[in-house]
């Protein structure tokens, strides 16, 4: 069975000064991952900034999680989450924060291996409203201890 990816997304958008660095085509940066090793009862948090000169991110932001450990949760598919809708502004920057209970039955969660301890990374891209997609960005190799 196929863990569910559920996500909390705390948006953050302001506008920056410098409009001409960022491009139509959506760009994501993976800021940092709050551990590497993870024992069950904690949280995951990934801190993610994108950018966009149309600043029409409304749509999706799109999450992989590959398992190297467990062949039921090694090909999880993408997982996708509508983006609030927040006001259109030219040159927009924005933060998301993606946290995860490990191990535990209060969403946003995600589980384990059922008899070991798995090695995972996560993959994220996002989308706009015109259907343009930002490159993946991946975390580190993240080890979720099964005790």
């Amino acid at each position: 069975m196929k863990t569910k990816l559920l996500i909390a997304t705390t948006v953050f958008c302001f506008i920056t000064c410098s409009k001409d660095k960022y491009t139509t085509r959506p760009q994501l940066k993976l800021d940092g991952v709050n551990g590497s090793i993870f024992p069950k009862g904690s949280v995951l948090s990934f801190t993610l900034t994108a950018t966009d000169k149309e600043g029409d991110l409304k749509d999706t932001l799109w999450i992989q999680r590959i398992s190297l450990v467990c062949p039921d949760l090694r090909n999880d598919s993408g997982i996708h989450y509508e983006l609030p809708d927040y006001p259109k502004k030219n040159g927009l920057q924005t933060k998301f924060l993606v946290r995860y209970n490990y191990g535990n039955s209060i969403p946003p969660n995600i589980d384990g291996c059922v008899s070991k301890d798995d090695s995972a990374y996560f993959r994220f891209w996002i989308k706009d409203d015109q259907n343009n997609v930002s490159d993946t960005v991946q975390s580190p190799l993240l080890i979720l201890l099964n005790n």
